[in-house]
């Protein structure tokens, strides 16, 4: 999961946002790989959405 929250990590940078926490960017991609969709009220998570398909919870 280390791996893959990197290469996240990785492509939004690339894309021009910086994740401003890391444990963001693992639970973020935890929940992508899984499939889950991720409840948060946190705005970092929002790049995580519209960039690497995250699902919310409510939407």
């Amino acid at each position: 999961m280390a791996l893959r929250a990197a290469k996240n990590h990785r492509k939004l940078r690339g894309l021009g946002v910086t994740p401003r926490k890391t444990i963001d960017t693992i639970i973020a991609t935890r929940c992508i790989e899984s499939d889950l969709p991720l409840l948060y009220s946190d705005r970092d998570f929002d790049p995580f959405v519209e960039r690497l398909g995250l699902r919310p919870a409510m939407a």
